[in-house]
């Protein structure tokens, strides 16, 4: 196996640790939410059902001051992860490297760079963690805040009122003791709450594309301090079909080191892709692969790996799954010999009436 056939068998496999990292971190994210919650269930519950515009003019402040501070709560437990992702993530690309091309010495980043460098940048769409997080605690105050004056509007009771809001509870969260004694955070199920859509989703999704953005981060800051030894990258995507089509259709695709069209990753939000890099040659490092010992020979002949793309295996699937990946219409062109990279530019799903048959 070469060093970068190894390098993209490891991205392949680091994928469940990234999402394991980001389940665990979501149960310390979600019970910080759910108190949010349970204090505006509080103050919907204390009315009696009695709205006035009073009550919803204070609600409103009240909301505001409630998901602030939990949003600036749960980016504290966000970055201080983020912190212990970044050094994991860089000792395990360093490793990777190392351990796929034995005999060349890989530069590390310092810990005293690392997150300086991480902490500010863009998370996705130009926005930064605090920046998610504060439109995490907007989103929640508006959709509090609407459902609430529909609800008064249609003449709602309490119970309605928090059905509307919070939804209704199929499984209550709650803390539950593992096998070794310590507590954790289960989370509940609610049913037809605007919460679900503007907190616990919007959550989930903001979690996972910071700890992908992290890592992505981390990995690249390994790649700079190398530069030399490396020709340029592979994007490598989740071999399902949630990966969307925008993704998919780069699946694979390979950048020069210095391309200024290699996209930063994470591309949109709950984006799992990822850059592999492609290592030189020994004689492209100015090195005589002849003179070195068998066992590194093979290691570094600067090929790119083979592998299956997205696109190679969505042409596997049924018709019926491949609506589900791609919509109908879209698949039904798939089908009919239109390439994904026809169907977006400029790394954006092209309408339509606009992609060429």
């Amino acid at each position: 196996m070469t060093a970068n056939e190894r390098y993209l068998k490891d991205i392949l496999a680091r994928d469940s640790y990234i999402a394991r990292f980001s389940r665990e971190e979501l149960l310390k994210v979600l019970p910080i939410l759910e108190a949010a919650h349970d204090e505006v269930m509080g103050k919907i519950a204390k009315t009696g059902g009695q709205w006035t515009r009073e009550w919803l003019e204070g609600l409103a402040k009240d909301l505001d001051e409630i998901y602030k501070a939990a949003s600036t709560r749960a980016l504290g437990v966000v970055e201080d992860d983020g912190k212990a992702l970044a050094k994991v993530e860089r000792d395990w690309q360093l490793g990777s490297l190392e351990g796929g091309a034995p005999g060349v010495k890989f530069g590390g980043v310092a810990n005293s760079t690392l997150w300086a460098a991480i902490q500010d940048m863009p998370i996705t769409d130009g926005a930064t963690l605090p920046d998610l997080f504060a439109s995490l605690a907007a989103n929640s105050r508006k959709s509090v805040y609407d459902a609430v004056k529909t609800g008064i509007i249609a003449g709602d009771t309490v119970d309605q009122m928090i059905v509307r809001v919070r939804g209704r509870a199929i499984k209550a969260a709650r803390w539950k003791k593992d096998a070794s004694g310590k507590k954790r955070y289960v989370p509940g199920t609610y049913e037809g709450g605007v919460l679900e859509d503007s907190t616990t989703r919007q959550a989930r999704v903001l979690v996972h594309t910071a700890d992908m953005a992290i890592s992505n981060r981390a990995r690249q800051m390994v790649y700079d301090e190398n530069e030399d030894l490396i020709a340029g990258y592979q994007r490598v995507e989740t071999m399902d079909e949630v990966t969307c089509i925008e993704c998919a259709a780069d699946d694979g695709h390979v950048y020069a080191a210095d391309d200024p069209a290699r996209p930063d990753l994470p591309q949109h939000p709950a984006c799992r892709g990822a850059m592999i890099p492609i290592l030189k040659s020994w004689r492209e490092m100015g090195i005589d692969r002849d003179e070195l010992p068998d066992g590194t020979r093979a290691s570094l002949d600067g090929q790119v790996p083979a592998n299956m793309t997205v696109a190679e295996r969505w042409a596997g699937l049924s018709p019926e799954d491949q609506d589900k990946a791609m919509g109908p219409r879209r698949a039904a062109l798939f089908r009919a010999g239109v390439p994904l990279t026809a169907m977006v530019k400029d790394g954006k799903i092209l309408p339509i009436e606009e992609i060429p048959r």
